[in-house]
C-alpha cells in the first residue's frame, strides 16, 4: 500500500506550528479574561481543521503566499504524518477548551495548553517535532507501510 505524499514547504510549516505556540502563550496571559478560552478554541478548531489537508492552514498559506522571501523546493510528506501532527496538538488542545469552557480542572487545562505551546514552540523554532517522532515510532512498531 503506498502512502500519499504531498509537497510542503518547510518554512511555512515552522511558521504555522511557531504562530500557533505563540498564540496559546497569549490566550495563557489572557487567561482571566473570556478571550483567552476563545483564542484556545479557536486555535484548536484551525487545528482540527488542518488534519484533513494542509490547504486548510491560515498560517501556512499566509507564509507560503506572502511571507517567504526565498524560492524554497518543497519536500514531500506523508498525508498521514502531518495529519497525526495537527491531531496530537488540536484534539488536546480542543479539550482544553471544553475544560475551562465547563470551568472543570482550570488548572490542568492550562498547563496542557502551556505544554502544547511549548512543544508547538520548540518544532517551529528549534525543528523538533515530537508528534512526528511519536508518528515515526509508532509506524516502525505497528509495521504500517
Amino acid at each position: 500500500m503506498r502512502q500519499k505524499t504531498c509537497p510542503v514547504f518547510n518554512k511555512s510549516l515552522r511558521f504555522s506550528k511557531t504562530f500557533y505556540g505563540l498564540l496559546a502563550i497569549v490566550a495563557f496571559f489572557l487567561k482571566d479574561s473570556p478571550y483567552g478560552i476563545y483564542l484556545i478554541g479557536a486555535i484548536s478548531v484551525l487545528m482540527i481543521i488542518e488534519m484533513f489537508s494542509i490547504k486548510f492552514s491560515i498560517p501556512y498559506q499566509i507564509h507560503k503566499k506572502f511571507l517567504a522571501k526565498t524560492e524554497e523546493e518543497p519536500i514531500q510528506k506523508e498525508q498521514g504524518e502531518l495529519s497525526f501532527v495537527c491531531g496530537m496538538a488540536g484534539i488536546p488542545l480542543f479539550a482544553s477548551f471544553l475544560l475551562l469552557y465547563s470551568g472543570k480542572f482550570i488548572s490542568l487545562a492550562w498547563v496542557i495548553v502551556l505544554a502544547l505551546s511549548g512543544l508547538l514552540l520548540l518544532s517551529g523554532i528549534v525543528g523538533l517535532c515530537v508528534a512526528t517522532l511519536t508518528y515515526v515510532l509508532f509506524k516502525k512498531t505497528f509495521r504500517v507501510k
